[in-house]
C-alpha cells in the first residue's frame, strides 16, 4: 500500500475527534488539514473547515492544492444534510449519496472513497503513516482460558452476522449471551449500557469485549480504533478481557492500555478471529 511522502504537500489530512489525527499530523507536518463543519475536530487550530453539503466545493479546494492523497483519521459522525445548501456537486449526487447515508457506515466510506477516486485523490490508512498502532497476536495482559475462548467464539459468530448487515465492530458476550451489540452509539457508549443497564441480569461474570474489522471493510478509511478510555469502560463494566484482531485494529497509548490492565485485572488479547 501506498505511504504518503512524510515531508509532502500533497496530503490532506481529514481530522475527526481523539487523539490520532494529532499522531498523523506529528509525521505529515507539511498536510493540509481539513476539517467537517458541525463534526468534532481535533485539530481545530490548524483546520479549514468545510461544509459537507458542498462537496464541489471541497474537491475545488482539494484540487487547486495539488492534493493527491487523503488520510481519514479520527472519530466521525455522520453529516447532516440539508438540501437548500446543496451546490452543484451534491446536487447531481444527492440520490447516490442518500443511498449510501441510508446504509451501514462501511457502505457510506466505499461511497466517499469511490468520490475521492474520481478526483485522483488515493486514500491511505493511518497505520501506513503512523507506525506501530497495531499489535501482533499475543496475550498482552493477564491470560486466555476456556471461557474467555467460548465467549469469543460465540462474539465472532455474532460479528459474522452483524458484519454482512454493516453494523457495528464491537460486541459484550458474557455466559454466551450477548450483552451488547456496538452500532451508532460506538463502543465506549455500548459498555456503558452494560455497565447501567445489565447489571440485575448478570451471575456468572467473565464476559469479554471484542472488537473487530468487519468483513471487507475498507481498512484505509475505517480501521476500528480502541485506547484507554475503552479499557476503562471495560472495567466498570465488570469484563474479563478485550479482544481485538491482529494487524486490524489501531490502539492509541498501547503502554497506558496495557498498565491500565494490568492493574485492573483485565486481560489484553490479540487473536485471529475464532472459526
Amino acid at each position: 500500500m501506498m505511504i504518503a511522502d512524510k515531508n509532502s504537500k500533497n496530503v490532506a489530512i481529514i481530522a475527526g475527534g481523539g487523539k490520532l489525527p494529532g499522531l498523523v499530523f506529528e509525521q505529515l507536518s507539511d498536510a493540509y488539514i481539513v476539517g467537517f463543519e458541525g463534526m468534532e475536530c481535533s485539530l481545530t487550530e490548524h483546520a479549514k473547515f468545510h461544509n459537507f453539503n458542498q462537496l464541489g466545493v471541497f474537491f475545488e479546494d482539494l484540487n487547486k492544492r495539488g492534493i493527491c492523497q487523503v488520510v481519514m483519521a479520527g472519530n466521525m459522525h455522520r453529516p447532516l444534510l440539508d438540501e437548500t445548501k446543496f451546490d452543484k456537486y451534491v446536487k447531481a449526487r444527492s440520490q447516490s449519496i442518500l443511498s449510501a447515508l441510508e446504509q451501514g457506515d462501511d457502505a457510506l466510506l466505499t461511497y466517499m472513497v469511490s468520490l475521492f477516486l474520481e478526483e485522483s485523490i488515493t486514500p491511505i490508512g493511518a497505520h501506513n503513516v503512523v507506525s506501530n498502532l497495531t499489535l501482533q497476536a499475543g496475550v498482552y495482559s493477564g491470560s486466555i482460558n476456556q471461557v474467555n475462548l467460548n465467549n469469543i467464539k460465540r462474539a465472532d459468530l455474532i460479528l459474522e452476522k452483524t458484519s454482512s448487515l454493516d453494523i457495528g465492530q464491537s460486541v459484550v458476550v458474557e455466559a454466551g449471551q450477548a450483552l451488547g451489540i456496538e452500532t451508532l452509539q460506538g463502543t465506549n457508549q455500548m459498555l456503558a449500557n452494560v455497565r447501567d443497564t445489565l447489571r440485575p441480569l448478570r451471575v456468572l461474570g467473565g464476559g469479554v469485549l471484542v472488537k473487530r474489522e468487519k468483513i471487507r471493510q475498507d481498512l484505509r478509511v475505517d480501521m476500528p480504533t480502541i485506547g484507554p478510555d475503552t479499557i476503562l469502560q471495560a472495567h466498570a463494566a465488570k469484563l474479563a478481557a478485550v479482544v481485538i484482531s491482529p494487524e486490524k485494529v489501531i490502539v492509541i497509548d498501547q503502554d497506558e492500555c496495557f498498565r491500565l490492565c494490568n492493574e485492573l485485572s483485565l486481560s489484553f488479547i490479540v487473536k485471529e478471529r475464532e472459526k
